[in-house]
């Protein structure tokens, strides 16, 4: 495959901390990269490097970037797009969607303005459209909406548009996710699958790494390692080579004990070829040393718990909330949380999730209904606003609060600096203010911080967020191995699949309460979000929604332009629902029926559910394409 560009000699520090160390790497045409490492360690800068944002030190032998030209092929061209984490918000005014595009392409703008026919050789028409497409793909109909009053949501959707639309051969993705429903990340994500483009990807979405890439770049210790493979294949290959370093690292101790005895003796009864053992048993220190740092880390992420007896923490009854002058979030809902609880809170953007918290920290009252919760409930709320941590204090004060010790909740004492360095931190930073730190090393010292807190329920409001994936993993075992009750407010699939045991999901204004994971709720919520593209569809194509009359009635008229168009789209339509409906047979057919005993385990009914649905839509789209077929004269 044609290479599009190789960066070599990457040496960069900043100050004492060294980012990159003779790094390389190299991409080519069409190559999907999942980038991955801890947290400050270079991911976001590595992308500023690609743009030219940040320059590599001077080094002997000099960093190269070389770029293809494409000889002749547009498509083997270098060629580079950019998409942040976050929609650059700063002097836009009364700017709207639709005019945002020519905030990121002020170059475009500006040909727009002199030359409408070198605007249109640039492909700015098609850029254009296709923006605009992609926005109301997404759902952002008003295009005449201002971006400074959109939901970080909604100004996310704007930066996939962007990235989307761009003519670029290489789109760097910043955390494309954030802030997304899981609907949008499904709709992102089949786009993103259905691309020709390269693409690097920095996400802490492990279902997102590993349906899209098949090439891994991992930044440990100032180098890049290239991975050929899926994210999948590469967690296999860690775990092999984890294996490999602690065997290793035991039989390198083994040597070191007998050299350290042998070192113990005196110079006399060491013998003469001393220094040459000397420098052997230097040499194995180092390497001991070495293999430990390679060693996969562990967090160190203790949730406190209360030593409360009580099953029932919350309970509320025929739930009404609506704010001044506005319609109802939600009418008449009902729920329980009882300990051991790891609830999914689910739903779009703008449901009333947010709201529904609030109720239960009595923070919001009710229009009707009762709210009723334990005597003296400890509720732990961890946000992703990041307001109690003051740009220039430093973890060392934000932590010990000025002193050498972090108080525990169970009324134990641990240095600050090993506490620092228990949340995979490096004891040297715990004096830097917070401003030099990065998003996802600023969410790791919060988790330090609310950790220390005792509760009889955590609640998360998007914990993944700016998390690297080696964090994420260890929250989830220290998740499900609390005693109390966890509320989830996530777009992380796999981090949803992996913790709760219970699913509230808000729609429609009702609560719908699901005794099971994620893992066990999914096939139901696909159903319903075929159930809203089949409701769409009938309103955009009556035929659809009622084929046995449709064919009555027009059984002598010709197709018009809008049902010619539907003809050359419904094969797709039944080939998309043919493949779901064979996979909800496969996932019956695998089912464990020893299981479906327990009255708590509602997979089978979802799975039936499903497939009667499925079924229903497919013979409803071959009734649909008979009667195109028998009109297409």
């Amino acid at each position: 495959m044609s290479l599009l560009c190789t960066l070599k000699n990457i040496r960069l520090s900043f100050g004492p901390k060294i980012i990159f160390d003779n790094a390389q790497i190299s991409v080519s045409v069409g190559d999907r990269i999942g980038l991955l490492g801890l947290n400050g360690k270079g991911k976001s800068t590595l992308f500023k490097i690609l743009t030219g944002d940040i320059v590599p030190d001077h080094s002997s032998p000099p960093f190269e970037f070389n770029k293809s030209r494409g000889d002749g092929d547009e498509n083997k061209r270098f060629s580079l797009f950019y998409v942040p984490q976050e929609l650059p918000l700063i002097g836009l005014g009364n700017i709207t969607v639709k005019d945002y595009f020519f905030v990121f392409y002020p170059e475009l703008k500006t040909v727009f303005e002199t030359s409408l026919h070198r605007f249109e050789e640039l492909h700015g028409w098609d850029m254009v459209q296709d923006y605009e497409s992609y926005l109301k793909y997404f759902g952002l109909l008003d295009l005449n909406a201002l971006v400074k009053d959109l939901s970080g949501g909604e100004q996310k959707k704007i930066l996939l548009s962007l990235g989307l639309s761009s003519k670029a051969n290489l789109i760097l993705w910043d955390e494309p996710t954030n802030h997304l429903d899981i609907e949008s990340i499904k709709l992102f994500e089949d786009e993103l699958n259905s691309t020709s483009k390269a693409f690097m990807l920095i996400t802490h979405d492990r279902f997102l790494l590993s349906k899209l890439t098949r090439k891994i770049f991992h930044i440990q210790q100032g180098r890049i390692e290239s991975f050929a493979g899926s994210y999948t294949d590469y967690l296999s290959f860690l775990e092999k080579s984890e294996q490999s370093k602690l065997r290793l690292l035991d039989k390198l101790k083994n040597n070191l004990e007998r050299e350290q005895a042998w070192m113990r003796q005196g110079i006399k009864a060491r013998g003469t070829r001393s220094k040459k053992r000397v420098e052997t048993f230097l040499g194995l220190k180092e390497r001991v040393s070495t293999i430990k740092s390679e060693a996969k880390k562990n967090l160190d992420l203790t949730l406190q718990k209360s030593n409360r007896q009580t099953k029932v923490l919350v309970s509320f009854q025929n739930l009404t909330f609506a704010y001044p002058e506005q319609p109802p979030l939600f009418q008449n809902i009902s729920g329980e949380i009882h300990k051991g609880n790891k609830i999914g809170l689910l739903g779009n953007n703008g449901v009333g999730k947010t709201t529904l918290l609030k109720l239960i920290k009595h923070e919001l009252s009710p229009v009707s209904g009762s709210m009723k919760t334990a005597d003296n409930l400890q509720i732990q709320y961890f946000s992703q606003k990041r307001d109690e941590m003051e740009s220039e204090t430093t973890p060392y004060l934000l932590l010990g609060d000025g002193s050498d010790f972090v108080e525990l909740p169970d009324g134990s004492k641990k240095h600050v600096s090993s506490y620092f360095e228990g949340f995979l931190f490096h004891r040297d930073d715990i004096h830097r203010p917070l401003k030099t730190f990065s998003g996802g090393e600023k969410s790791r010292l919060q988790l330090a911080l609310n950790l220390t807190k005792v509760g009889d329920i955590l609640i998360f409001d998007e914990p993944t967020n700016d998390l690297d994936l080696e964090t994420i993993q260890i929250l989830e075992e220290k998740l499900a191995e609390f005693q109390g009750a966890v509320i989830l407010i996530s777009h992380d699939r796999a981090f949803l699949s992996t913790v709760t045991n219970k699913v509230w999901l808000i729609e429609n204004k009702q609560l719908q309460n699901f005794e099971g994971g994620y893992e066990q709720v999914a096939p139901y919520l696909e159903v319903l979000e075929l159930e809203r593209e089949i409701a769409d569809e009938a309103r955009e194509n009556p035929l659809a929604q009622t084929p046995a009359t449709a064919v009555i009635n027009k059984a002598a008229s010709k197709l018009n332009n809008k049902e010619k168009k539907r003809l050359e789209t419904i094969y797709e339509d039944i080939e998309s629902t043919e493949g779901k409906t064979k996979i909800i047979e496969e996932k019956i057919a695998n089912l464990d029926f020893t299981k479906l005993a327990d009255p708590k385990n509602q997979e089978l009914k979802i799975l039936t559910d499903a497939q009667a649905t499925l079924e229903e839509r497919l013979l409803a789209l071959y009734e649909e394409l008979e009667d195109l077929e028998s009109r297409n004269i």
